[in-house]
């Protein structure tokens, strides 16, 4: 009688102060009061939690990094990385992954303001790239430089006999190379999908076209609970577990998101000037300004779905939907089923 007094008066206790435990909630009941509670029950925390990370070095040239042909990091301008990018969220499971890194000449970037300066169309000789695979053994307990484990270098290729780069002189440069991971975690994600580029190119374009104007409609109507089973929901199981974040973490998170949506002054800009481009091995489909001579240079690289917004500063702010579809094995190519990762 005692006991079952004192297992009451702790549950009284632990809903006043809001420790309920998460209920065991299907995944088509997920809205915004309960999408925070619904992801923290889903990450498990291990013994050890091992995070990946990699560290690039570039050297006159502007590049991209995928991890399991996943857009993984960009960087089109001059600076450094100078912390080591965690790539987690690009790993689905233990076992051989690959690093791709594309490379892209300077164009305007040596320009001033004034005009001075040479547009550069081409990888140059002294063009590099430095890549260091890194592991923390335990994300929980340590991320220093003395918690670093080197799991795998590359530095990028020469001219037989020179120091030249190997792609000097081209418009664009490509290299995959791999390494070996082990963490305790398994995720589908897109590896149940289908190869996109066996639809007709128009149709295909036609069905993304669609998806991307629900989403806009689902911004505009401030429709947060639909946009979390259609946008939120299964890209942050994803990001979340594969990164062990807490529940305070997977809170803040979640409202940065809320406030995009509800933000009331969105001006969501034409869809134009975009590529239909492939990841993933062909099962990712998204719509991007060109890297290359895009019709604004501050859409280099950038997703084809984005609002402007103005802060309370009177700064104009662009919010880039980053809109990566893929559709399940055995489904038909339709707006519903296409979905975001």
């Amino acid at each position: 009688m005692k006991r079952l007094l004192i297992l009451k008066l702790f549950a009284i206790f632990f809903t006043i102060v809001g420790y309920s435990q998460p209920k065991n909630i299907p995944p088509a009941e997920v809205t915004s009061e309960n999408v925070v509670d619904y992801i923290a029950s889903k990450v498990k925390v291990y013994d050890k939690n091992p995070m990946y990370a990699i560290r690039p070095l570039q050297n006159s040239c502007v590049f991209e990094v995928l991890i399991n042909d996943h857009l993984a990091y960009k960087n089109y301008d001059l600076k450094k990385l100078a912390t080591p990018f965690l790539i987690n969220h690009y790993i689905l499971k233990s076992g051989i992954q690959t690093i791709t890194y594309r490379l892209y000449p300077l164009e305007d970037l040596m320009v001033d303001t004034y005009g001075k300066g040479e547009t550069i169309n081409t990888l140059l000789n002294n063009t590099s790239m430095n890549i260091e695979v890194i592991k923390y053994e335990d994300v929980k307990t340590g991320t220093r430089i003395g918690d670093e484990i080197l799991v795998e270098k590359h530095e990028s290729f020469t001219k037989k006999g020179t120091r030249e780069f190997i792609g000097s002189g081209l418009p664009y440069y490509e290299y995959t190379f791999t390494f070996e991971a082990t963490v305790p975690y398994e995720i589908e994600g897109w590896s149940n999908g289908q190869d996109l580029t066996k639809y007709d190119k128009k149709e295909l374009e036609a069905v993304v076209l669609k998806k991307y104007a629900q989403i806009k409609q689902l911004y505009l109507e401030k429709n947060i609970d639909k946009l979390v089973q259609v946008e939120y929901l299964d890209k942050s199981l994803r990001e979340d577990i594969s990164d062990y974040k807490d529940k305070e973490t997977i809170k803040r998170y979640w409202d940065n998101y809320y406030a995009d949506v509800i933000l009331e002054d969105k001006q969501f800009q034409s869809i134009e000037g975009y590529e239909m481009q492939f990841f993933g091995n062909n099962k990712i489909v998204t719509f991007r300004h060109p890297v290359i001579s895009p019709m604004d240079p501050r859409l280099k690289g950038e997703a084809a779905l984005y609002f402007l917004n103005t802060e309370d500063s009177g700064i104009i702010i662009a919010n880039f939907k980053g809109v990566y579809l893929f559709l399940p094995e055995g489904k038909p190519l339709t707006v519903e089923n296409l979905q975001i990762l």
